[in-house]
């Protein structure tokens, strides 16, 4: 198809859909419910959340080369993601074949009065049993099946009609804006007045259900956007020829508001039998303005619903495209012909939606619906740009200077108009997104935000990051920042240490888990995503460990804590000598036969608080990690081994004084005095524990003299003793921690 331009490529499809069923079915009713205040209120702020939508359009497609298809959803695709730019696409589809069937409603409204006045077709009516939303009903379906076949015939055809459209419904409008100096008269009273009606009814409609009402009027510029895929030049093209058709309609239907607001009320209100006032038989006593207003009607209803024939389809093909639907759905985006790109396939299943919304045969409601489904896409629409500018991507350029309030007030406004309206039903259609936002995240992105999010995160984190400088981090601000280090060739004991890692710090914490290659490699398909693969001989990993847990993190923080994997490969004195002196906490792994997320029961071994207080609040963490995570939370059992002269009793109730101080959940178990060794003693007791929690031996003493020492053994020379237990961590403090502010 021969490539568009701004005119025919934006502004009519545009100018058409705005200038709909909303302009000569509904606008006069609204008007004299609401009154010409209330209206022209109406009026503005509809048109001011589409100017801010066409804005947030327009941030968006001039930082992007080449749009491509879709309209909206290629826009919000590219700032969003594919999971989330592809919820709001399928929903921006089915609003989209609402449409049709709303327009086509609307377009039968009219032609129904019309036909009834001819008695063969009134007899037929009558002989059938047709009710009058049955015939407009059917109607409706022809008006559809029409836009099927000409859709059908290609976008070609359809753009070709469409200026001989546009000149019509422009006449059509016209006609209305003489209608006051015509003397127009109905049932022998004049139609027009001398005063405006400027408080309306009020009778039908509150402020925000009239607002939502007449929102699908407004919404008629993304019968322009869609048209993306087909434009010359879109970036230019979009900008203006959305600007322009705003800029236009909005004085219509402003100037309209004006026009109606002058006929007499009592014409425009629901009659008893609730049908709305229909403007062809308020001004049928003028045979011409008659002629124009039903051939207006005609073309502004069946125009729209052909405008949106065209974008509905390319917005599902572009969903097949990207691979945002199911596979069996895939037909979507084929023609009838083999080789031909239009999408006639979407076309049937669009004319399928639009009838069903025909069946449903009341004008204000599916109006209602229409509306608050384009509010929805409208806001997201609006938030992207919003996203874009706070996120500050530098692949983000727009050409134009928008303020960054413009978005967030569109998304804003959108959202506030429909929570007014009807917040149970704004609920179902924003719950319906996030249902198929989750859908389209687990299935076809594998779980993984694609988009402006990243950047936006970053902006954020960024910004509390160099807030944290101006705070003081004491006590009750202590968090866990790990550093993991583990060998790759050795992931049998490595995996679980990273697992025990994440158990202590993704909850309460950061980690950074840093991986060895070794002698025989790594497996890279058993690591988590997160993990950093460091290229370091292990010959010299014991002198590369102390000096990149000196590494600092954004804006200034630096580890804390450093977790190794018990590996013979590495000094770990020297290690540990090193990370202590640097005022870092150091947690030493042993893995052992029993899964450390499996069993039931964390054993904390209490020797003193120099240790001790650490390894209760590393205990802590661990149990709340877990039952974040939904991961059976282990107990924890708080063991003692009494020593020579001491009291039980004594021991036990600073034991007690010491867990109801700290908050500290914990069964207590003292052992008497024996001579049996540390580790044969921890066989006895914790051989069914899920983890055991081990301080490491030595204060900060000069040389650290007879640190690595536990009960008298060298402590990398025992390691081998702790194999058959359970995972044992060694913990050894940089301070002493305190539990509690005082």
């Amino acid at each position: 198809m021969k490539k568009l331009g701004t005119f025919n490529g934006v502004f009519i499809p545009s100018f058409e859909a705005i200038l709909g069923a909303v302009l000569f079915l509904l606008l006069p009713h609204l008007v004299g419910e609401m009154g010409l205040v209330n209206m022209l209120l109406i009026v503005v702020v509809a048109n001011l959340i589409t100017t801010a939508t066409a804005f947030s359009i327009g941030d968006c497609t001039s930082s992007v080369h080449n749009i491509g298809s879709g309209g909206m959803y290629a826009v919000s695709k590219r700032s969003l993601g594919k999971a989330f730019g592809g919820s709001i696409g399928i929903q921006l589809f089915l609003a989209q074949a609402a449409s049709i069937g709303f327009y086509a409603i609307g377009f039968a409204t009219p032609l129904q009065e019309l036909l009834q006045g001819i008695p063969a077709i009134a007899a037929l009516a009558e002989s059938m049993g047709w009710s009058i939303l049955v015939q407009k009903q059917l109607l409706g379906s022809l008006l559809a099946l029409l836009g099927l076949v000409s859709s059908l015939i290609g976008a070609d055809f359809v753009v070709k009609i469409q200026f001989i459209i546009f000149l019509m419904l422009s006449v059509a409008i016209g006609g209305f804006f003489f209608s006051p100096m015509m003397g127009l008269q109905a049932g022998g009273q004049p139609i027009f007045q001398s005063m405006a009606n400027l408080r309306g009814a009020g009778t039908a409609y509150g402020f925000f259900v009239a607002l939502t009402t007449f929102f699908p009027a407004v919404t008629g510029i993304d019968a322009g956007v869609g048209m993306s895929g087909l434009l010359k030049t879109p970036k230019r093209s979009l900008f203006r020829g959305t600007f322009i058709a705003i800029a236009i309609t909005f004085a219509v239907y402003a100037g309209l508001a004006i026009v109606f607001s002058f006929i007499n009320p009592s014409m425009l209100v629901v009659d008893s039998a609730g049908n709305i006032p229909s403007m062809t038989r308020l001004f049928s006593g003028n045979i011409i303005l008659y002629v124009i207003l039903m051939a207006g009607v005609m073309v502004a209803t069946g125009s729209s619903a052909l405008s949106y024939f065209v974008t509905a389809p390319r917005t599902a093909q572009a969903l097949v495209e990207d691979s945002i639907l199911p596979r069996w759905m895939d037909i979507l985006k084929k023609d009838f012909k083999k080789g031909g790109s239009e999408p006639r396939f979407a076309t049937l299943l669009t004319f399928i939606i639009a009838m069903v919304v025909v069946w449903s045969g009341d004008v204000n409601v599916s109006s209602r619906v229409v509306g608050i489904a384009f509010l929805v896409v409208y806001g997201w629409i609006n938030l992207v740009a919003f996203f874009e500018r706070v996120s500050g991507n530098p692949s983000f350029r727009p050409t134009r200077k928008v303020p960054t309030f413009v978005g967030l007030a569109g998304f804003i406004g959108s959202m506030t108009i429909i929570a007014m309206d009807s917040w149970w039903l704004g609920l179902i259609v924003l719950g319906s997104q996030l249902l198929i936002f989750n859908l389209i995240l687990r299935y076809k992105a594998k779980g993984q935000l694609e988009g402006v999010w990243w950047g936006l995160m970053f902006s954020i984190i960024n910004w509390g990051m160099h807030r944290l400088k101006k705070i003081i981090q004491g006590t009750k601000n202590w968090r866990p920042l790990l550093s993991v280090f583990v060998f790759g060739d050795q992931l049998d004991d490595g995996l679980p240490a990273l697992r025990l890692a994440r158990r202590i710090a993704d909850f309460k914490g950061m980690v950074s888990i840093n991986v060895i290659p070794g002698k025989n490699g790594v497996d890279v398909s058993q690591l988590p995503d997160d993990a950093r693969i460091v290229d370091v001989d292990q010959k010299e990993a014991s002198e590369f460990i102390p000096a990149a847990a000196q590494l600092a993190l954004p804006s200034g923080l630096s580890f804390n804590s450093v977790l190794l994997s018990a590996d013979t490969r590495l000094h770990l004195s020297a290690i540990i000598e090193k990370l202590i002196e640097q005022g870092k906490n150091v947690m030493v792994y042993q893995h052992g036969p029993i899964p450390v997320d499996k069993a039931p029961r964390l054993d904390l071994w209490w020797k003193g608080e120099d240790n001790g207080n650490l390894m209760a609040l590393l205990a802590y963490i661990i149990v709340k990690s877990d039952e974040e995570t939904g991961i059976i939370p282990p107990s924890v059992r708080l063991v003692r081994r009494l020593e020579a002269g001491q009291s039980k009793s004594d021991v036990e109730a600073e034991m007690h004084e010491l867990l109801d101080h700290n908050n500290i959940s914990a069964e207590l178990l003292l052992l008497e005095e024996d001579e049996n060794s540390f580790v044969d003693v921890l066989h006895t007791v914790s051989s069914d524990a899920s983890l055991i929690l081990v301080g490491m031996p030595g204060k900060k003493a000069g040389q650290l003299a007879r640190m690595f020492k536990l009960d008298k053994l060298l402590f990398e020379r025992e390691l081998d003793h702790f194999k058959e237990l359970p995972p044992v961590l060694f913990v050894k403090a940089a301070g002493v921690m305190e539990l509690m502010e005082e």
